[in-house]
C-alpha cells in the first residue's frame, strides 16, 4: 500500500474490507481482526474517524507491540502486517486459513461495513 492508494481508501470510506477507527481501543481492535480473518481479510486503519478524516495516532513501537501481542492471542493466532504513514498506522489482516478464529470476546465476522 502507497499514499497514493491510503487516499483512494479515505475517499471511498468503510466498507467489506475496511475499518478506520479513531484510536486504538484493545478489545475493538481484537474483535475486528477476527472478523476480517473469518470473512475474506481487511485493513484496520488507526488514525481516522468514521467519515474518513485523519485526526492521528501516535504511532509507536509499542503500538504496534500491542497489535501484533492482540494478533498472536487470538486463537488460532492472526498474522498481521503493520504499516505507518505519519500518523496513520495501516493494520493488514488476511484472510484466515484455519477458521474459526476467536479472541477472548469469542467468535465475529464481517459483513458489509459491520
Amino acid at each position: 500500500m502507497d499514499e497514493k492508494e491510503l487516499q483512494f481508501i479515505l475517499q471511498e470510506g468503510e466498507g467489506q474490507f475496511i475499518e478506520f477507527k479513531e484510536s486504538f481501543d484493545p478489545k475493538s481492535i481484537a474483535k475486528e481482526l477476527v472478523a476480517f480473518a473469518n470473512s475474506g481479510g481487511g485493513k484496520i486503519i488507526l488514525g481516522v474517524n468514521d467519515r474518513g478524516v485523519i485526526n492521528g495516532i501516535k504511532v509507536t513501537n509499542q503500538l504496534k507491540s500491542q497489535i501484533q501481542d492482540l494478533a498472536r492471542n487470538c486463537d488460532p493466532s492472526i498474522p498481521v502486517n503493520l504499516l505507518s504513514f505519519e500518523n496513520i498506522l495501516v493494520v493488514e489482516v488476511l484472510e484466515g486459513k484455519d477458521k474459526l478464529y476467536q479472541c477472548s470476546s469469542g467468535f465475529f465476522i464481517r459483513q458489509g461495513a459491520n
